[in-house]
């Protein structure tokens, strides 16, 4: 299972820490031009087309606007692999079932459109659309799924699971991996310990998540073996988890290079180098479920965790 970390224009670059690190980039006016801050370009990255930032906008642009705006991205950094998402039409704040049904309609209304635009392009075979499952139980998602396929979608993402609870993630998940096989299934921007093991056993392909800068930001760092979360004893942060004054023992390019660095809480420089840490420890996380699935041990090392220093 692969790891995409989410990233915006302001956050950290993690691919100057981690060359084999996966990126997930939305089309949305900010991060326009950003890719090229990147003297490592990453080799895998998922260009998704930003509906969770437009469906709260008043406007938002047309579908070739933002296909423009990911094919900018592509020529920007020329990737050994991408994904395309088309526009769709998220549920999370859909409550009646009418509502629900709509937006599943325009999202696949929206993803026909789009593979039409995509064909038109002619891009390399390393580019590929991924069709967004848009649905809310066992029957929408296998519609949706199966209209997709039609249109010729041959990746997948299923999406609106932000406000889900664990259990239900889960469920959806199985869901949408049963119909399209979970060797051809992402999961968008679910983060929980649980939901990543579920996510391994499941076998889907990959994964995106904001969560080493969402803690980050929030002045979290992660430790990991076991798995630990810390708010820094200098923030002003409920007492929700334990806090921390004194780094633990990390390998990371980070503490390697002053460990201390990652208590300072503000200013922003100082939340980017707890996110490059932050990152190092999930991605021990996944890497050591992964190795336990296989029944390896979990001594194993993944290469995204390899500095470019």
């Amino acid at each position: 299972m692969q790891f995409y970390v989410g990233w915006s224009h302001s956050d950290a670059i993690f691919t100057d820490y981690y060359p084999d690190c996966s990126i997930l980039v939305s089309a949305v006016p900010d991060n326009k031009g950003s890719l090229g801050k990147f003297k490592t370009k990453p080799k895998n990255i998922i260009l998704d087309c930003g509906s969770v930032y437009y469906v709260k906008q008043e406007t938002r642009p047309s579908l070739k606007d933002i296909f423009q705006i990911q094919i900018s991205f592509l020529e920007s950094c020329d990737p050994c692999k991408a994904y395309m998402v088309h526009f769709d039409e998220p549920m999370l704040n859909k409550t009646s079932l009418s509502e629900r049904y709509m937006a599943m309609e325009k999202t696949l209304f929206n993803a026909y459109e789009y593979m039409n635009l995509f064909n038109s392009k002619s891009l390399p075979g390393h580019v590929v659309p991924m069709g967004v499952i848009q649905g809310y139980d066992r029957v929408s998602i296998e519609f949706s799924a199966r209209e997709l396929s039609r249109m010729g979608y041959r990746s997948f993402g299923i999406g609106s699971l932000l406000f889900q609870n664990q259990s239900k993630q889960i469920e959806m998940i199985n869901y949408a991996a049963d119909i399209v096989g979970p060797s051809n299934l992402h999961v968008f921007g679910v983060t929980g310990v649980p939901q990543m093991r579920a996510m391994i056993d499941i076998g889907v392909k990959s994964f995106d998540s904001t969560r080493p800068t969402m803690a980050a930001a929030f002045f979290q760092v992660f430790y990991s073996r076991p798995f630990k979360t810390y708010f820094l004893s200098k923030s002003h942060a409920k007492l929700t988890s334990p806090r921390l004054s004194e780094p633990l023992p990390c390998n990371c390019p980070v503490c390697q290079v002053d460990a201390q660095n990652l208590f300072i809480p503000s200013p922003r420089e100082y939340m980017k180098l707890r996110s490059i840490h932050n990152y190092y420890h999930l991605s021990i996380v996944i890497n050591d479920f992964l190795t336990e699935k296989s029944g390896g041990e979990t001594c194993a090392f993944s290469n995204v965790l390899r500095t470019g220093n």
